[in-house]
């Protein structure tokens, strides 16, 4: 009895812990293949399609990232371009303005000089001819007024066809 009560204890839960039995090894590596063919069917194959349209989703959008980036760097050139080339035919523009108000400055000051000129020159046309006019106007009346003082104190030498050479003389003369 002794040893049937050694050998129930030694077959006992604490005994086939540390030593498998066979069958329980064949059986747990049946199970695990099992499992691990049922995983690979029906979890590892849809996770590891799903990882690679991730990870090809995840290219596409760095692949768009890159392009976007480089398309807003060329926008950004062609902005910058667009800016200078404004910058530059706004400067042209000024300086041909600038230009234009010179030449029409200088224009309108030569035509003034040129019109005050002429004013200038008509006065003194005119001046000189008033000149003339007066000259001959004066002569003309001290010639007559010496002719009727002198008719007055000669009036029996002389008759008045005379007196008017004599005095046309005096006047050609002065």
């Amino acid at each position: 009895m002794e040893n049937t009560a050694m050998e129930h204890s030694t077959s006992g839960p604490g005994a086939n812990l540390l030593t498998p039995e066979t069958l329980m090894v064949i059986l747990t590596w049946v199970t695990f293949f099992i499992l691990l063919f049922i995983l690979q069917k029906y979890a590892f194959k849809p996770l590891m399609a799903n990882m690679r349209n991730r990870e090809k989703d995840i290219r596409e959008a760095l692949e768009n990232a890159d392009k976007a980036k480089a398309q807003l760097a060329q926008i950004e050139e062609e902005k910058q371009k667009v800016l200078n080339e404004a910058k530059t035919q706004a400067t042209q523009i000024i300086d041909q303005g600038r230009k234009t108000a010179r030449d029409l400055a200088a224009d309108i000051e030569a035509k003034s000089r040129q019109h005050a000129q002429q004013i200038m020159q008509s006065a003194h046309e005119e001046i000189i001819a008033e000149k003339q006019r007066l000259l001959k106007t004066l002569r003309q009346e001290s010639a007559e007024v010496a002719i009727s003082l002198a008719g007055k104190i000669i009036q029996e030498n002389m008759d008045q066809e005379k007196n008017r050479r004599l005095v046309q003389e005096a006047i050609d003369q002065l």
